[in-house]
């Protein structure tokens, strides 16, 4: 019987050709696409399990609160507060805390034996826990005891490759850092870093016990400042991680009381992050280790995925109820010779099943062949192999199975149900019920339509904003120059006075901060007289004098610093007027306290910038105060050339001729500023291959359909032409009613969409204004689409020579 089903399906699909085509190529498409997007998403998904008991282990984040209002939510901590969780709570069975090197210093690395050192980023120091709490797959050593001694260090195979070639790297020594700072590491363990995916990809990890930043974590006592270690915890199994967050606010007063008052925070809250949930859940939380992907994007992805495929079951659908009358006789003489309503249901699903299935196979050598595209656009390493993964497979089955059944349940239940006399007597066509259907469905594709191009044109606005907007600086011809050694930094105003001499070299300045690099450094300030208990945050960043005029920064108010300058003099922008509620006439005149216990620092206000940002647009611009600097961490440089290359080769002379033996690290400031929006810029090119590929389906429906209307109305196209009926009326006559649906679905799509896209848009503190003219160039351009589609079928059916089509009468 089954056997029978198959063949007369077969038989069935070969029979209607552009039918079967249609299908097939709209369900393979999509099936293409749910996969792609499967693909990704599992790989956003995978991150971090491969720990033992991952689901046990937790980040320890920080929201800190002045004056009732949340100004600090950090996935760091201060220093003493995971090991004092270990201690006060039985739940927690270890801890172990991670410093990123990155955010203070970028030490160079090289062999004790040779004199190429390396910028590595992504640097860590790790207590002798940390892989007790973590795994790695390990090539070489015990890291259980690599980082129990000082001067230890575990390398990544990229960097013991690059530092000792093929040979062993075990017990040999590196040199970590330069100049007097400079110190000597022995290498304990080597460990794969593209075997997992995780949010730490640390480069090297050296053991937090080492002389320096490592033992003033250590050493360090205050559980309310310093917030700028990465704590995790083990709990214990069977232990809730909900009894302990409960717990926090009790252990916070306990332990920090004394140092929150004498930070000036009026409060502080510990929250739990599963180390699971970090990569997909924690977008908004500040100072993530590594780019954090957000969740919502991935709902956004997986829609448009079972959007496309809904659209490509309605093809199916609608081509198949429309065609009824075709295989009206068929389903009559059938039913005469004995064929229930349930074996034909039986038959015209195994027709969608097997079309479904088809589709699903084809798919899978396509999504090969586009990997390489779906990797540079997505930024992931998938390979074929991510095609084999049970739940890849499971899923894929499931969406065959699944969109089988959903294409053919309806076309099933109509064609079976159409009378056997009504069918032989006159090759009965649907009752006028399904064609409102077929309307119904056909609007809902030019919805989604219009949905899809409305929120591509938002998103492609909204990139184009954030690249385009006024940051505060001209990020365009400049260049930042990573000094990275103090004995480099000593030498910056040498450097300064040589690269000046390079043609196309204007102006050059310097930062602690690179510009677009997030700034971590603060300090908490008060007013003269005001409560020292309750201070306001303020971004910190050290700059030379001319470092306004080199990044077009402007100077509202004061003066840029000079050669006598100390670092009691500061330099603010509006936003810490803002905060402090200082008039900009009265701003020279004002002075910011800072204290911790009892000393207590004055620092006078020389001058305004305007607000400019220094960080992402998804942020409101924080108040922010700059300090004389001498001893910078990077070169600001203002170009102007046609030969980046020749200027480039002028700067690094001059750089190798003063600091030898470092490397020249340059970046260019408008590229680093684009890194800030790589998500939205792949979801904007993801949107928009999707968005065609719905339409292109969408179309692929309405030609279908066209085909089929013209087919049927052949008869009455020839008489109307005899009578004189011109082709433009013919095409009017075919076309109008797709038109009216276009209309109906712009009505119910734009509200839809522009619910949506505000609510995306929120997350977007610097954002655009949706305009009206968004959807409504959406309509029109769906109209255009459908038109052309429809249209050119019409004109084919319309200039077609009327006696063939009367011949038969």
């Amino acid at each position: 019987m089954i056997k029978n089903y198959i063949k007369i399906a077969w038989r069935n699909l070969l029979k209607n050709k552009q039918q079967t085509i249609i299908n097939l190529l709209g369900l393979t498409l999509g099936t293409v696409s749910c996969l792609v997007i499967l693909l990704y998403v599992f790989a956003q998904l995978g991150y971090d399990q491969h720990h033992n008991e991952a689901a046990s282990i937790y980040r320890v984040e920080t929201i800190i609160e002045r004056d009732g209002q949340e100004s600090f939510d950090s996935a760091t901590s201060s220093p003493p507060i995971a090991f004092a969780l270990k201690d006060d709570f039985a739940e927690v069975e270890e801890a172990t805390r991670v410093v990123l090197t990155d955010v203070f210093y970028s030490p160079l690395i090289r062999a004790a034996n040779s004199e190429d050192a390396y910028y590595e980023p992504r640097v860590y120091l790790a207590d002798s826990t940390f892989f007790k709490v973590f795994n790695f797959k390990i090539l070489e050593g015990d890291v259980k005891t690599a980082l129990d001694e000082p001067n230890a260090v575990v390398l990544s195979s990229y960097i013991s490759n690059k530092l000792f070639g093929n040979s062993s790297p075990l017990d040999k020594t590196v040199v970590w850092g330069s100049g007097d700072d400079a110190l000597t590491l022995t290498v304990k363990g080597v460990y794969h870093e593209k075997a997992y995916k995780t949010h730490f990809n640390p480069s090297y990890i050296v053991s937090m016990s080492t002389p320096g930043m490592g033992t003033f974590v250590q050493n360090f006592q205050s559980f309310a400042t310093n917030n700028f270690v990465y704590s995790y915890v083990k709990l214990r199994p069977n232990s809730s991680d909900v009894g302990l967050q409960k717990k926090m606010p009790q252990f916070m007063e306990d332990r920090g009381a004394q140092d929150l008052r004498d930070a000036g925070m009026s409060n502080k809250t510990l929250e739990l992050t599963k180390v699971t949930d970090i990569h997909l859940y924690s977008n908004g939380r500040k100072n993530q280790l590594d780019r954090v992907s957000n969740s919502t994007y991935l709902y956004f992805l997986l829609s448009l995925a079972f959007f496309i495929q809904l659209v490509a079951c309605i093809n199916f659908i609608n081509l198949s109820t429309a065609r009824a009358s075709k295989r009206a006789r068929e389903i009559g003489v059938r039913k005469v010779v004995g064929a229930g309503k349930n074996a034909l249901m039986r038959q015209f699903l195994g027709e969608s099943l097997l079309l479904s299935i088809f589709a699903m196979l084809l798919s899978i050598p396509i999504v090969i062949l586009l990997l390489p595209l779906v990797n540079d656009i997505t930024q992931e390493s998938l390979s074929y192999i991510n095609l084999y993964q049970w739940h890849i497979v499971v899923i894929l089955l499931a969406i065959g199975v699944v969109t089988g059944l959903a294409s053919g349940i309806y076309p099933a239940i109509v064609l079976s149900s159409i009378k056997p006399v009504k069918a032989l007597k006159s090759s009965a066509i649907l009752q006028s019920g399904s064609g409102t259907f077929r309307k119904a469905l056909v609007v809902f594709q030019f919805v989604i339509s219009i949905c899809l191009i409305s929120t591509v044109i938002i998103i492609g606005q909204q990139f184009k904003y954030a690249q385009t907007k006024d940051l505060g600086y001209k990020k365009d011809n400049l260049l930042a120059l990573r000094v990275g050694t103090e004995e480099s930094s000593k030498k910056f105003e040498s450097l300064k006075a040589s690269f000046l001499k390079v043609p196309g070299v204007l102006q050059v300045s310097s930062g602690n901060y690179s510009p677009s690099e997030i700034i971590l450094a603060d300090n908490g300030f008060y007013l003269p007289g005001g409560n020292k208990e309750n201070k306001t945050v303020v971004k910190r960043n050290g700059v030379s004098d001319g470092y306004f005029n080199t990044m077009g920064i402007e100077l509202l108010k004061g003066r840029d610093f000079s050669a006598a300058d100390t670092v009691d003099q500061i330099i603010v922008n509006e936003a810490t007027l803002k905060a402090f509620n200082i008039d900009i006439e009265n701003a020279l005149s004002a002075t910011l306290m800072q204290s911790y216990g009892d000393e207590i620092d004055e620092l006078r206000i020389i001058g305004v910038v305007k607000n400019y940002h220094f960080a992402s647009l998804k942020e409101e611009i924080q108040p922010l105060f700059l300090h004389k600097e001498t001893e910078p961490n990077w070169v600001v440089i203002k170009t102007k050339t046609d030969n980046y290359g020749q200027l480039l080769q002028g700067l690094e002379q001059q750089w190798k001729s003063a600091v030898n033996n470092i490397p020249f690290d340059y970046r260019f400031v408008d590229k680093e500023v684009e890194k800030l929006y790589e998500e939205e810029k792949r979801l904007g090119f993801i949107s928009v291959g999707f968005t065609i590929l719905a339409i292109f389906i969408s179309c692929l429906g309405l030609f279908g359909l066209i085909s089929y209307v013209a087919e049927q109305k052949k008869k009455e196209i020839g008489v109307r032409k005899v009578l004189g009926a011109s082709v433009q009326s013919v095409v009017k006559l075919l076309t109008k009613d797709f038109i009216k649906l276009v209309l109906i679905a712009f009505v119910l799509a734009s509200p839809i969409a522009y619910y949506f896209i505000s609510r995306w848009l929120e997350g977007f503190t610097y954002r655009i204004e949706i305009k009206w003219w968004v959807f409504l160039a959406s309509g029109v351009l769906v109209m255009v689409i459908t038109f052309l589609t429809v249209g050119l079928q019409s004109l084919k059916s319309a200039a077609a020579n009327p006696v063939k089509s009367l011949r038969s009468e």
